[in-house]
């Protein structure tokens, strides 16, 4: 065979490995089926807001949303107080054979002295991604706060990590009353996220967009309006 065609046929070869390998890249991400209940008890995970299953380019990971309830005691005044606490922990193992371990864990305490308290997680826009397709997966948790006795922004906190990446948002949620100036909406991004991909920026402001509106959007629009009121 003539050295051209050697290495020609060489070439192609070559090309057709680096399709594959790129191929299987992108592969390396995939959502899982849910943990069995046994292992998430084996976690000490009773009842999660939600969890995630995944495989990325560092093995196999377990996002766990969860909330507890319960009352603390305010440092100075030993006045009990009403008290709820957020946990988004990234669990991972490099093998099926391997037991979880946590990567890494988000924890939020927020107390209030008998006051309106309203503390979850966004888990419809908290998951798992990978949005650059380089096989390792974004991870995003939102969560919001309020404590207080009216209509007031509720705090919000957007949060998402990378391998060891970090970004986040951090700002209040807009509230729109009848009649009256918006309140809240305020904005900060981390200096981590201004300098991110613009796919991942692109998607957290997505985020943001989804739910710094919640949860008083309702109030904007009053619906008890009379149609008889109008014809008079």
């Amino acid at each position: 065979m003539p050295a051209t065609h050697r290495w020609s046929n060489l070439s192609l070869v070559l090309g057709c490995l680096a399709l594959l390998a790129a191929c299987e890249q992108k592969k390396s991400f995939e959502v899982l089926g849910p943990l069995p209940a046994e292992q998430l008890r084996a976690l000490d995970v009773q009842s999660p807001l939600k969890s995630v299953h995944f495989r990325d380019h560092d093995g196999e990971g377990l996002l766990v949303l969860s909330r507890f309830d319960g009352q603390a005691v305010e440092p100075g005044s030993e006045q009990e107080v009403d008290q709820v606490v957020l946990k988004a922990t990234l669990y991972g193992r490099a093998h099926e054979s391997d037991a979880f371990t946590s990567r890494w864990q988000i924890d939020q305490q927020t107390r209030c002295p008998g006051l309106d308290l309203d503390v979850d997680f966004y888990t419809d826009v908290s998951d798992v991604t990978d949005l650059d397709g380089n096989g390792v997966a974004e991870v995003t948790v939102a969560s919001h706060a309020f404590c207080g006795g009216g209509i007031d922004p509720h705090d919000i906190h957007i949060e998402m990590h990378q391998g060891d990446e970090v970004y986040s948002i951090r700002g209040q949620s807009l509230i729109s009353p009848a009649g009256e100036e918006p309140i809240g909406g305020e904005r900060e991004d981390s200096a981590s996220l201004k300098q991110a991909p613009p796919v991942l920026r692109e998607h957290l402001d997505a985020v943001w967009q989804q739910v710094y509106k919640r949860p008083w959007s309702d109030v904007a629009a009053p619906t008890d309006d009379d149609p008889d009121d109008e014809s008079e």
